[in-house]
């Protein structure tokens, strides 16, 4: 097990201590506190804050008005964190205000699963790069990830690499769109170790397939999240009802 450097996300360290705020004040329904008592708790100048709420301002997380209280709208927080979009895990906990940290649990080479094989419509003799990555928040375990990556032959992969990064270097083409399927488990003893819960608790599961442009199945991966943590969402057009 090793922990991965990863590099900082476009989230700025004040922007993402504001956010921790705005998390809570969400979830308690109450306004943000007040520029003196926000300055203090960040540790920041008044510029700089008002910079990092205009930011969180453009994206409609947060309403201000002169002479009242900043208030958080919980349906932008909750956009940003869109299941649709794809990027890192680490970038996503940073989004909404958390320390994040990920570990490398394992790695190795071997034959495609039968079950992986047939949807991803490869041979069974396709070797993959298995790899398992566990994402803390707070030092809570967040979610696990198992990651099965077709190879074209024998190689070791960076545990440190962003998976779509390696994607695209070892295929030449990047995800550009992914069937994600939810899902719900209960914890065996093996992920619940991991997990650090008791076994038989519920976790929330996510199954991705991802495909690039040319329509090749590039990426099986199973996460596996702690509903209590992260919250997400996806944006879908209702149809009218004349139509």
């Amino acid at each position: 097990m090793s922990y991965l450097p990863f590099s900082a996300p476009n989230v700025e360290p004040i922007q993402r201590q504001l956010l921790r705020l705005v998390r809570e004040a969400a979830e308690t329904r109450s306004p943000l506190p007040g520029e003196l008592e926000l300055t203090s708790r960040l540790g920041c100048t008044r510029q700089q804050l008002r910079n990092a709420l205009s930011g969180l301002e453009r994206q409609g997380i947060v309403r201000r008005r002169q002479g009242t209280v900043t208030t958080v709208d919980p349906i932008a927080l909750r956009m940003s964190v869109r299941l649709e979009e794809q990027f890192e895990h680490t970038d996503l906990l940073h989004r909404l205000g958390y320390e994040a940290e990920v570990e490398a649990l394992s790695s190795e080479t071997m034959p495609i699963p039968g079950r992986i094989a047939a949807l991803m419509e490869l041979s069974e003799d396709t070797l993959i790069a298995s790899t398992r990555k566990r994402w803390r928040a707070d030092g809570k375990v967040a979610m696990i990830a198992h990651n099965s990556l077709p190879l074209p032959g024998p190689m070791e992969l960076d545990p440190a690499e962003s998976i779509f990064d390696a994607i695209a270097r070892i295929h030449g083409e990047a995800i550009v769109w992914e069937v994600t399927t939810p899902g719900l488990a209960t914890l065996d003893e093996a992920m619940a170790s991991l997990f650090e819960r008791e076994a038989g608790e519920p976790v929330m599961t996510f199954e991705f397939v991802g495909i690039g442009a040319s329509g090749k199945r590039l990426l099986h991966s199973m996460e596996y999240h702690d509903p209590t943590l992260v919250h997400y969402s996806m944006v879908r057009t209702a149809r009218p009802p004349w139509a």
